[in-house]
């Protein structure tokens, strides 16, 4: 009895393993699994906030739930690293499925593999010579060209292709997932997408990362030159605008507005209006109205005074109340008559009676507000390979959808007395429509002459 040896044993092996893996990275099956998973993750990305950091999810330690967002970085998903490993393997997987077809596809493009997908047969007591002829003229009609002829010792083969084009549709959107793959996978890796508030007026250079908190430098410095709130009647922001001007090292400036979805970009680095903060006041408006009827409005800076000649009282805005309250914005104020006497009261913007006070009537009639913008910074080097990979994607997609291959051949072969015609023929969509219509031309033109 002949016995194995331990050497052949692991060829056979080693064969087994690399057969599985080509199988499982072509397999077609494996793509819609990984799709699945992926979808999976976009759905738990979507109901678990993203991008927050770990003291926003309750300390880690404090309950199961917690700790399993952190270890498996629930909170960063398309950061993570499983997520990555499901997009690296969807592109292995893409790529086999590719490398799989492509000789096929190449074989079929130079002709020396024809794929049909219908075939009829015929007989005829004429000549291949003379059939030629006669089948030429009706099919050139139909594909708009003469057919490419080849002859084999007496036998005559006839060929008519358009949309060959077609073919190079499914290796396009393949290569064109790849690419944005490889796109979406270098923005994980190099890109960053982070955070920073500045105050009307001030400028920055730093941000914080929104997945770590990590401060880190901008090429460049962004100063807030102004910041505008467009609000609804009913009081909800409508609209919220950034004047910014983004300054570089070298000297090299770039001035702009951002908006909710109109970001602006500067040395490949993207600024998007993300939130804003009321942090105080520049101006408050202030109505005084003394006993004998004088009214005057005053527009102040917070603690600059306000001296009132009759009666002799002085005023000081001391604090603000962004409005919390339904009686709206409101301010702390101190009034000290001629006495010395200081009183401390509260104004809201949207009272309608005055507040009485030695001697005065006082109204808060607006104010001019200070705002933080709060900006998103966002780097993505892998944009331009998803663009790339995009627009292959869109050119995939056309050849696909909008062109139609037909493949057509007549087979005229000499058997004793009369010729054997054999008629196979391809198209991708309307095959039923194509055949019928290839055989009754045939027809028509046999049973005619």
């Amino acid at each position: 009895m002949k016995e194995s040896r331990p050497s052949e044993a692991v060829s056979k092996n080693t064969a087994s393993l690399s057969s599985t893996i080509v199988k499982f990275f072509t397999s077609v099956r494996t793509t819609i699994t990984l799709l699945f998973l992926l979808a999976l993750c976009a759905i738990i990305g979507t109901i678990i906030p993203q991008g927050e950091l770990s003291h926003t999810h309750g300390m880690a330690g404090q309950t199961f739930s917690n700790r399993l967002v952190l270890i498996l970085d629930l909170n960063n998903v398309y950061r993570s690293w499983w997520f990555t490993s499901l997009l690296g393997l969807l592109a292995f997987n893409i790529l086999g499925c590719l490398l799989k077809r492509l000789p096929l596809i190449i074989s079929e493009w130079k002709g020396t593999k024809k794929k049909f997908s219908f075939s009829v047969k015929f007989m005829d007591s004429r000549s291949p010579e003379n059939l030629k002829k006669l089948l030429i003229s009706p099919i050139r009609n139909m594909f708009k060209g003469d057919p490419t002829i080849v002859d084999r010792a007496g036998s005559l083969t006839l060929s008519w292709e358009r949309n060959r084009i077609y073919l190079w549709g499914f290796p396009l959107i393949h290569v064109a997932i790849i690419i944005i793959l490889i796109g979406g996978l270098i923005g994980v890796f190099w890109g960053f997408r982070g955070h920073v508030q500045i105050r009307v007026g001030d400028k920055s250079s730093n941000f914080g990362l929104l997945s770590t908190g990590e401060i880190r430098e901008l090429p460049f410095t962004i100063m807030v030159d102004g910041f505008t709130l467009t609000k609804y009647p009913t009081g909800e922001p409508k609209e919220f605008r950034s004047d910014v001007r983004l300054v570089a090292s070298d000297g090299q400036e770039l001035k702009g507005s951002i908006l909710v979805n109109h970001p602006l970009t500067f040395k490949g680095i993207s600024l998007y209006q993300s939130d804003y903060r009321l942090i105080g006041l520049s101006k408050v408006n202030l109505t005084v109205k003394n006993e004998a009827g004088a009214t005057e409005t005053f527009s102040v800076s917070p603690m600059e005074p306000i001296s009132i000649k009759e009666p002799a009282t002085q005023i000081r805005v001391r604090g603000f109340d962004p409005g919390a309250s339904q009686r709206g914005a409101g301010i702390e104020i101190s009034v000290t008559d001629k006495d010395q006497k200081q009183t401390t009261l509260r104004l809201y913007e949207k009272d309608i009676e005055p507040v009485k006070v030695a001697g005065l009537k006082l109204s808060f009639s607006g104010y001019e507000p200070t705002y933080a913008t709060g900006l998103q910074v966002g780097y993505d080097p892998g944009s331009r390979v998803v663009w790339l990979g995009s627009i292959m994607l869109i050119l995939g997609f056309i050849l696909t959808l909008f062109t139609n291959i037909q493949r057509l051949q007549i087979e005229l072969i000499p058997e004793k007395n009369r010729t054997r015609i054999v008629v196979s023929g391809r198209s991708k969509r309307l095959r039923k429509e194509f055949r019928e219509s290839v055989e009754s031309v045939l027809k028509a033109s046999l049973e005619k002459n």
